[in-house]
């Protein structure tokens, strides 16, 4: 049996701050789900990234073993956007196999990488 769709859910502590960041600056759009305690944005038919409140006390957010990328055809613009934001730009090209990626953080120093498409 094949999964029909694949997402990443990311927990944060400040939903409103992290609903913002995700739908504003990085335009994600309009979320599918908007509660008090979870955002959903469905970003293709097959996959979504969800925001989820949590208060739980043992969250490391720089140090998680675990990442997620999305593509972007302008990264120098979401980077300026980033720092008209008030948070860091995208930093330190990565190279992953053929392709290149830009490392970014959310308002709560959850990391993320940008694909560059070239």
């Amino acid at each position: 049996m094949k999964p029909d769709g694949f997402g990443v859910i990311i927990k944060v502590t400040d939903l409103d701050l992290c609903r913002t960041f995700y739908r504003d600056v990085l335009n994600f759009g309009t979320p599918c789900i908007d509660s008090s305690f979870l955002v959903q944005f469905q970003l293709t038919e097959g996959f979504s990234v969800t925001l989820l409140k949590t208060q739980a006390p043992f969250l490391e957010h720089a140090s998680s073993a675990m990442f997620w990328c999305f593509s972007c055809a302008d990264t120098e613009k979401l980077s300026e956007k980033l720092c008209c934001s008030g948070y860091p730009a995208l930093l330190e090209t990565t190279e992953f196999g053929s392709a290149e990626y830009l490392r970014g953080r959310d308002p709560e120093n959850n990391i993320f990488y940008v694909k560059r498409m070239l």
